[in-house]
């Protein structure tokens, strides 16, 4: 009882507080209607940027995903970390969320089809929720474990835990909007990381052997590997660390909740500032749950449960009701922050991209906050209910950022170099079905291929290549903005 009253009081009286503090700020406003409530009207700084940003990202690929991959790879699964906040966090803050408020736009697929044209906004509109409610759908499983935990392992993980994790992310997001989340992950980003190393610690000296029991074990049934970060075998090298550096820089970039926080910024310095202290924050979050994934599976009876419960399980079986409580709310914190990112950005894109033209609504309207909490609501039960049927969360991940991949490598192509609609539409077509081929035909020569990451990422490579040097086109959009604004 006591961790679920840690968790309730942390999560209420910061949601309440924030909730109010939002209003209030709202109401200073200037801009009409509701649209603040994706958007917060470019009014944070720089700190609420980086960590609304940071979180963006963490949730379960840093957390849940990890110390579940880290029960076959061991430890250097914390490279999926290493790589997105050494490469992925700076190159973002620094060149592709200033240059996206260059286009003056909302959502990503308007930046997109206001490269190639109203027709591909449609199609990115339309597939590309599709891949972020995948990722959505991971951050609710890894709420779920942390449910578990909260519930001391009462509660069935599913279908039992993943509905209460379904609602408590629609109430995390449900009243606030983009102003109050941004709030909420500056204090979220604190206690993640306090509250996970500060858990660590404890953990090394209330386990018998400490971690150094952790490395004799593993190294007396062979698998020394798993306690070694610089261990590289190919399953790892191209399983893992490739993928990671690529799929973050030319997938997660493609994100609209990515995007949200540049939206809501006051600057672009308040975006750029953050950059480098943001990479090392995205780095350092995903050490801890690692390190106690790897842990919990050196324990005989932790070790025959599911993987995505290593952690929860090693909570629950070391640690005081309070630290259980801590750990949670840190977890919750990733979790929810990033869950919360995934549900706004596809519900705001679907408002924005697809109900709104069609209703003839305008963003800003009075019924427009009405028709967003209405969309909410859908979008959470969607990624709610097939979550139910996802068994490992590395294959959901892939999968979504290989969907994902051609829309970034296109829109880069047609920002810095050339726009040729074709060529686009070309590339789309025929890298989204090279996904479909590999990720439900997959051939048996693929091997340590299999995940649909490699073919996709060579086609859309290659095709954008060749294609654009074949095909005439226009400059870059970017060029054709310079050349105008020199001329004007």
């Amino acid at each position: 009882m006591v961790p679920i009253i840690i968790a309730v009081l942390y999560f209420g009286f910061f949601s309440v507080l924030f909730g109010f503090m939002s209003r209030r700020k709202k109401a200073t406003m200037s801009e009409k209607g509701d649209s603040t409530f994706f958007t917060a009207s470019g009014q944070i700084g720089w700190i609420a940027v980086m960590c609304s940003f940071v979180l963006a990202p963490l949730g379960g690929g840093h957390t849940t995903s990890l110390y579940e991959n880290q029960a076959n790879i061991g430890v250097s699964a914390v490279w999926w970390g290493i790589m997105a906040g050494g490469v992925f966090v700076p190159i973002f803050l620094y060149w592709f969320g200033p240059m996206f408020r260059k286009l003056k736009v909302q959502t990503f697929p308007q930046a997109l089809g206001k490269v190639f044209g109203p027709k591909i906004k449609i199609f990115n509109s339309s597939v590309a929720p599709a891949a972020w409610l995948g990722i959505a759908m991971s951050e609710l499983l890894g709420t779920s474990t942390a449910v578990y935990a909260l519930c001391g392992g009462k509660v069935s993980y599913a279908p039992g835990c993943i509905l209460i994790a379904g609602a408590l992310m629609l109430i995390y997001i449900f009243f606030g909007g983009m102003l109050q989340a941004s709030m909420m992950n500056v204090i979220n980003a604190v206690v993640m990381i306090v509250g996970s190393f500060a858990v660590v610690a404890y953990v090394g000296g209330a386990i018998p052997g400490g971690y150094e029991g952790v490395a004799q074990h593993y190294a007396s049934i062979g698998e020394a590997f798993k306690t070694d970060m610089f261990s590289f075998p190919p399953a790892v090298v191209f399983g893992t660390i490739i993928p990671c550096v690529v799929l973050h820089v030319l997938s997660v970039a493609s994100e609209h909740a990515m995007y949200q926080p540049m939206l809501a910024a006051k600057s672009n310095r308040d975006i750029r500032r953050g950059a480098f202290l943001g990479g090392l924050i995205n780095t350092a979050a995903c050490i801890p749950w690692v390190v106690l994934g790897v842990t919990g599976t050196s324990i005989a009876v932790i070790a025959q449960k599911a993987p995505i419960l290593s952690v929860p399980e090693l909570a629950l079986q070391v640690l005081p009701p309070v630290l259980i409580g801590v750990l949670m709310v840190a977890l919750l914190c990733a979790l929810l922050s990033t869950g919360s990112g995934m549900i706004l950005a596809i519900s705001h894109v679907i408002a924005d991209d697809i109900i709104l033209p069609l209703t003839g609504h305008k963003q800003g309207d009075k019924n427009y906050k009405t028709i967003s909490r209405i969309i909410i609501v859908v979008v959470t039960a969607a990624a709610t209910l097939p979550a139910m049927k996802v068994t490992l969360l590395i294959s959901l991940f892939f999968w979504c950022f290989a969907l994902s991949m051609p829309i970034f490598v296109n829109y880069l192509i047609g920002m810095l170099w050339k726009i040729n609609r074709k060529a686009a539409w070309i590339n789309l077509i025929a890298s989204t079905a090279v996904n479909f081929w590999w990720t439900f035909a997959c051939p048996p020569w693929a091997g340590i291929f299999n995940f649909a990451f490699w073919p996709v990422a060579v086609t859309t490579i290659v095709l954008g290549i060749v294609l654009n040097l074949i095909l005439p086109g226009e400059p870059g959009l970017l060029k054709q903005m310079e050349e105008k604004k020199a001329g004007s």
